[in-house]
């Protein structure tokens, strides 16, 4: 498992560029700006790469901006939360999604993870609670991210691997 400190310090080293992206989607404009407001997102080598005040427009740019991160509540008009995430995690089932809502119904969260959501945030939002969410997705992110490029650096290096075995056994067989 990777932790906390050696992603940051990971992500440091490795020279990330990009940040993660988010998107906020919640049909109330003050929720969405609070959200906003409450997170230091440079700190967290994030950005909110959009906001959305319906589910329909969430969909949409969930698959022009290709987030990380969706942070979505449950009621929303055009399609209620959990059919945009039912939507979303069928083209993009490595996004991570955090719900964000005043139902404390058992039911939602039970729905939730069945699309594989694994942060249930109950309304007032929690600046705390937020960031650490926030901070252990993106270790998680950062994590899958680097298992990613070490399984293509290693599927480049058996490939070389077979090449110079190849050639070798052909040499020898001449």
């Amino acid at each position: 498992a990777c932790g906390y400190f050696f992603i940051v310090f990971w992500s440091i080293l490795r020279g990330r560029e990009d940040m993660q992206k988010v998107i906020i989607a919640d049909e109330e404009e003050r929720i969405c700006r609070l959200i906003e407001a409450l997170v230091d997102w440079r700190a967290l080598d994030m950005e909110v790469a959009a906001i959305a005040h319906n589910g329909l427009e969430a969909a949409e740019l969930v698959g022009q901006l290709c987030p990380d991160i969706l942070i979505t509540d449950i009621r929303m008009p055009g399609c209620s939360g959990l059919e945009l995430i039912e939507r979303v995690k069928k083209e993009r089932p490595e996004l991570e999604i955090i719900i964000i809502s005043g139902y404390a119904h058992f039911d939602y969260a039970k729905s939730a993870i069945k699309f594989g959501v694994g942060e249930y945030l109950l309304k007032p939002i929690n600046k705390a609670e937020l960031t650490m969410t926030l901070e252990r997705l993106r270790a998680k992110i950062d994590c899958r991210i680097r298992e990613q490029e070490d399984k293509q650096q290693l599927e480049r290096k058996s490939k070389n691997d077979v090449r110079r075995l190849r050639d070798l056994l052909l040499e020898r067989l001449r």
